[in-house]
């Protein structure tokens, strides 16, 4: 199903009121869009974490990089935790 011409034209209309001065004519239609709440971000992140059928593909699709990120990390602390030990041992 296509939309018309008319329900673009409709769309266009909402967004008419707005001010958008100090953003670039390109970008000013995708800033008036992105106008919502903060608390949506929290009703978004406690959905991710409590509805499994939205946790189990994203951590499918996250596992691989949060353990090569937690193992890079580790190293990181380890190697910084064991060079400021001989940087507090040396005079």
């Amino acid at each position: 199903m296509t939309p018309s011409v008319s329900d673009f034209e409709g769309q266009d209309a909402l967004f008419k009121k707005h001010e958008t001065k100090y953003v670039p004519q390109e970008l000013s239609r995708a800033t008036m869009r992105m106008e919502f709440s903060p608390s949506y971000v929290v009703v978004g992140a406690y959905r991710l974490l409590t509805d499994q059928k939205l946790l189990k593909p994203t951590w499918d699709k996250c596992r691989h990089a949060a353990r090569r990120g937690a193992i890079v990390g580790g190293i990181w602390v380890c190697y910084s935790t064991v060079l400021g030990f001989f940087y507090l041992i040396t005079p």
